[in-house]
């Protein structure tokens, strides 16, 4: 019988194999629905997109979303060891402080900035200059910065610091504001993920089994506590027993096995036909990411990603592992308030990419331009995830809700994000390198036509988080020690648990849960 098995191997999973195998005290079971890293494009860190829909994706559609006149949005999540670590865009950010801080006064207990800030510091191994001891230089996460990055990103940076953005050297480590090139999660010129820093060296240790290919169907549980998992895999079905169970299948896969174990809201569980075993109502509720829309602007006098394929690219990436293929395509952002709002912390992210995002690269650039990505990185509105059906194989129903405050906080943030890019893209040097407004057309400028406009291409920033919640009252999913509420033995640890979606891009936030969980759960397994 197994100590613990891990539902999912994404970077949470990744992080608590890892951390719980490393003492020798516990037998852990890494189930995984994917398989192997094994495309090609995972290690080329330009090639992400080429991941998208294809085997290792998840490749989930939202439910028709208002914000964008009845457009699905696509969502692509990692089916695969290491999870969305081995297909996102490999920004390492520890997030602000007052994302922490917000948690803490909504109920998460023990999470604010000063608890979670070392350990993004004992995580992250960061290759780039000194930072008087603010940054780790010994963990798994080989963190670098981005020496392939374009011109025109770093004309990006230049720009936004001369629009008032503010020069502070860094980003990680302390509150933010300002304009800089993104740190990655890179090794010698190419990505590396949570798979390779936490879970290949854990496979080595004899008391870690992996098991690839698994569909979780549901959760087994006798006199208020889960036994095991039970599984499909090749068409047969499984079932595992352990000592506790602890979910990270990310903010879609853990609810959605909690309510097919019939823990989540008791009236729609009957109304499938799921056995109710605890009413658990916020399962699937509270669900959040960060609304993106693009700007796209011509580009004249230099090469962009438009060419990243061509043949001296990709001879320079095999032979040398630089150049375009070498970077990550997401080169440089910048964080601000919106209209100068007096509040804590930034809303609003500017995301600098030096091609054309066409069609959330789902379909290859058409012209030589910039995109200049405008992100609301404190949105207000919410959404949630249900159960499509009984059937653990069909996708949940996912409805993000974007831009659906009642306030319309966020299309406003929005908005002032769309005028700030226009702004930017008019200074030098960033000027010097742009021909031309593409998207959404420099002739539009009335809100309400603008923003018409700009929900035509209205996406996420593949962020999703929130939906079980972590907090301190009797509706909250999880406690501040990830314990789910009214099943013993059972531990969510992963995005869903945050209260609410952080300031930045997650990844190594995830991995801070991950890492700070696997030590509450050593604890009360050896209690």
């Amino acid at each position: 019988m197994n100590d613990i098995i891990i539902v999912g191997a994404g970077t949470a999973g990744c992080v608590l194999a890892e951390r719980l195998t490393s003492s020798g005290k516990f037998r852990v079971l890494l189930i995984e629905a994917g398989g192997k890293p094994s495309n090609p494009f995972v290690k080329i860190p330009a090639g992400f997109a080429k991941l998208f829909k294809s085997k290792l994706d998840w490749a989930f559609e939202s439910e028709p979303q208002v914000a964008a006149n009845g457009r699905r949005i696509f969502t692509p999540r990692g089916k695969m060891l290491g999870g969305s670590s081995n297909m996102n865009a490999q920004i390492h950010q520890w997030c602000h402080p007052a994302d922490y801080d917000e948690w803490v006064a909504v109920g998460a207990t023990g999470w604010g900035w000063e608890e979670v800030a070392p350990i993004f510091r004992a995580q992250e191994c960061w290759q780039g200059e000194e930072t008087n001891g603010a940054r780790g230089r010994s963990g798994p996460m080989m963190i670098s910065p981005n020496v392939n990055a374009h011109p025109l990103s770093k004309a990006f940076v230049a720009a936004a610091r001369a629009a008032g953005l503010g020069d502070q050297p860094h980003y990680n480590g302390d509150a933010f504001a300002g304009a800089w090139l993104t740190e990655l999660a890179h090794k010698d010129g190419q990505r590396f993920s949570a798979f390779d820093a936490y879970l290949k060296p854990a496979m080595q240790r004899a008391n870690l089994e992996v098991l690839r290919e698994a569909h979780v169907l549901r959760l087994e549980m006798a006199n208020g506590r889960t036994t095991g998992v039970t599984v499909r895999q090749a068409g047969v079905e499984k079932t595992f027993s352990a000592r506790g169970v602890i979910l990270a299948a990310g903010a879609f896969g853990s609810p959605q096995v909690l309510m097919l174990s019939g823990i989540g809201p008791a009236a729609r569980l009957s109304e499938l036909g799921i056995p109710v075993y605890y009413d658990a109502p916020e399962v699937g509720e509270n669900l959040q990411d960060h609304p993106l829309v693009p700007t796209i602007y011509r580009t004249r006098g230099t090469d962009t990603f438009k060419k990243a394929e061509s043949p001296l690219n990709l001879l320079r990436y095999l032979f040398l592992k630089r150049g375009m293929l070498a970077s990550n395509a997401v080169e440089a952002f910048a964080f601000t308030r919106s209209n100068g709002a007096a509040m804590a912390a930034p809303d609003i992210e500017l995301i600098l990419a030096p091609f054309h995002w066409n069609k959330q690269a789902l379909e290859p650039p058409q012209i030589d331009a910039v995109s200049i990505g405008v992100a609301v990185v404190a949105p207000r509105s919410r959404g949630s995830l249900r159960l499509r059906s009984a059937n653990p194989l069909d996708a949940p129903l996912i409805d993000f809700g974007l831009l659906t405050d009642p306030e319309g906080r966020d299309a406003a943030a929005t908005l002032a994000g769309v005028r700030l890019s226009r702004k930017i893209a008019s200074i030098a040097p960033l000027a010097d390198l742009v021909d031309k407004e593409f998207y959404p057309g420099a002739d539009i400028h009335d809100d309400a036509e603008l923003l018409a406009r700009l929900t035509a291409e209205i996406q996420t920033v593949y962020h999703p988080t929130s939906t079980c919640r972590m907090g301190a009252d009797e509706r909250s999913v999880v406690d501040a020690q990830l314990q789910v509420r009214g099943v013993d033995g059972l531990w969510v640890a992963d995005a869903s648990v945050m209260p609410a979606v952080p300031r930045g891009h997650p990844n190594a936030v995830v991995a801070m849960i991950a890492y700070r969980a696997a030590e509450m759960i050593a604890a009360k397994l050896t209690a």
